[in-house]
């Protein structure tokens, strides 16, 4: 140091540079706060943090990465935005209006180049972080958290599977007793959501606290505290809590005011119902733990593969019908078959074979079940007389695909005390037992929703006749026991086409050997 001319030491060229860029970055925040008003920054700031909470807890989601592959829209390179999205968010600080526009351009390009990144939180965070900077911004968080209750409500109570095992999940792993309470907490959850979302329509400043507790509700629920999971959406229900009660407190009338506000509300209403037909993402429809989303199960000569999400990624899996696709073209190897299982009722299942070309090509069911099942190819490998691994002939037997067992039918069965087998703890189930106790028509529509069934026991029973018209896609049966039944020629016939129905045990029934012959086929 050296000293000024009144005396005083004076200060490096460094320091005096540092300071100079701590005054000018503080002038910038000050400018900044005083335009848009202490409070609207401070929420503003609050959301930035939140963001960079959520981009910090799921940070391998944003880089360039092997595994899980990248999912990109169109033919494009893997690129890592971590470190620009985190840039652009600092940029918001100082220069709210167009930090926040790069930081929304970021995030759009992000989600072309890897499809795995279209996760709601981000996108809900930062358009409650534009409510904090632009009036049409404002008008937009409304409409988009209003349709968000209203659909998580209104899907919640259109699901069979939220009825079902979703709401009894949750419940068992929150530590309760998940029998006696979940529908009570499924009805409980679907009609707050619905109400709080209505509310917010007509009465916006009464739905803040309504806003406030519920999302902080959720945060708990699914904090380590209790339930333990998904922490990639705590920040963004934080976020809601904070900012989007503010959003409600400080909307001054509930109708929409200019010609686009309306079309906004019209879009957020409405656009939801599009999930049903498969042309709006669930994550942006407020499809919410209802659990009606698709699934997708991959069959390769090594056994079976789940697609699902998580590990290090943090988030779930985007299970649209294109990206399962998309996933099974960019892991599988050519004749990998794919089973895309969809619960909604305007939606069939879809199946695919992938070709030399590493193209999904769509089979119909009976080309995806054929061949040996993929857990003989192993026995197969080492019987006597029979090529070893890695022979051409081996190499080229096809194996039959596996599908998917509904949750919705593994639970209903589960919860008649339906006794259902496995081979192993990871394999699908392969046979199921009736007892007259349990036995109930309905529950054959279920179990024609386990496509790898090969046995079922009905003896005792009161199956009729008609019942078994409900097992006509169950291909790879080739038993069924209908002793001591009232079932004659007549039901069995409903199972005639059956390619592989080998044994039919039928004492104490009016099934004649007339009958048998016309159903049964030689065995293979």
């Amino acid at each position: 140091m050296s000293d000024s001319p009144n005396g005083l030491p004076t200060p490096p060229a460094g320091d005096l540079e540092g300071d100079e860029c701590q005054r000018t970055w503080m002038d910038a925040v000050g400018r900044e706060a005083k335009r848009l008003g202490w409070q609207r920054y401070g929420l503003l700031m609050f959301g930035i943090v939140c963001q960079c909470v959520t981009l910090a807890i799921t940070w391998p989601l944003w880089q360039a990465r092997a595994m899980p592959p990248h999912l990109p829209t169109f033919e494009l390179p893997s690129l890592s935005f971590g470190w620009l999205l985190i840039a652009s968010l600092a940029w918001t600080v100082i220069r709210p209006r167009s930090g926040l526009a790069v930081h929304w351009g970021m995030l759009i390009v992000a989600a072309v180049f890897d499809q795995f990144r279209l996760q709601p939180q981000f996108f809900s965070i930062a358009l409650l972080m534009a409510a904090c900077v632009l009036d049409a911004g404002h008008r937009i968080a409304r409409w988009s958290l209003v349709s968000t209750w209203v659909w998580a409500g209104l899907h919640k109570l259109l699901s069979p599977d939220w009825f079902g095992y979703a709401s009894h999940w949750l419940v068992a792993r929150s530590g309760l007793d998940a029998d006696s309470t979940y529908l009570w907490f499924a009805g409980a959850v679907a009609a707050v959501e619905l109400a709080v979302g209505v509310l917010a329509i007509f009465r916006p400043r009464w739905a803040a606290p309504a806003c406030l507790a519920m999302h902080l509700g959720i945060a708990l629920t699914i904090s380590p505290l209790i339930v333990n999971w998904n922490e990639s959406v705590l920040p963004w229900n934080l976020s809601v809590a904070v900012i989007g009660s503010w959003v409600m407190l400080t909307t001054k009338s509930w109708r929409p005011a200019a010609a686009w506000e309306k079309a906004v509300c019209a879009v957020s209403l409405l656009g939801p119902i599009g999930f049903y037909g498969g042309y709006v993402d669930h994550g942006f429809s407020g499809v919410l733990y209802s659990g009606s989303i698709p699934q997708g199960l991959i069959t390769s000569r090594t056994g079976t593969h789940p697609i699902e999400g998580w590990g290090d990624l943090h988030v779930p899996f985007p299970k649209e019908r294109r990206t399962i696709r998309i996933y099974f073209e960019q892991v599988a190897m050519p004749g990998d078959k794919l089973h895309l299982a969809d619960p909604r009722p305007w939606l069939d299942d879809a199946f695919y074979a992938l070709d030399s070309q590493g193209n999904a090509q769509a089979i119909d069911r009976d080309e995806f079940l054929a061949g040996i099942p993929v857990d003989s190819l192993e026995r197969l490998k080492t019987d006597e007389g029979v090529a070893l691994a890695g022979s051409p002939n081996l190499a080229t037997i096809e194996f039959s695909g596996v599908g998917i067992d509904s949750r919705r039918s593994l639970f209903e069965l589960q919860k008649a005390g339906v006794r259902m087998v496995r081979r192993a703890e990871d394999q699908p189930i392969f046979a199921i037992e009736f007892t007259a106790e349990n036995f109930d028509p309905s529950l054959l529509e279920h179990v024609a929703h386990l496509p790898n069934l090969m046995q079922i026991q009905l003896a005792g029973t009161s199956v009729q006749d008609e019942d078994l018209s409900k097992l006509v896609d169950l291909r790879l049966l080739t038993g069924i026991g209908l002793n001591q039944t009232s079932i004659t020629d007549r039901g069995i016939s409903h199972l005639s086409d059956l390619p592989f129905l080998q044994h039919i045990e039928c004492e104490g029934t009016s099934i004649t050997a007339e009958g048998l012959d016309a159903v049964v086929k030689t065995p293979f």
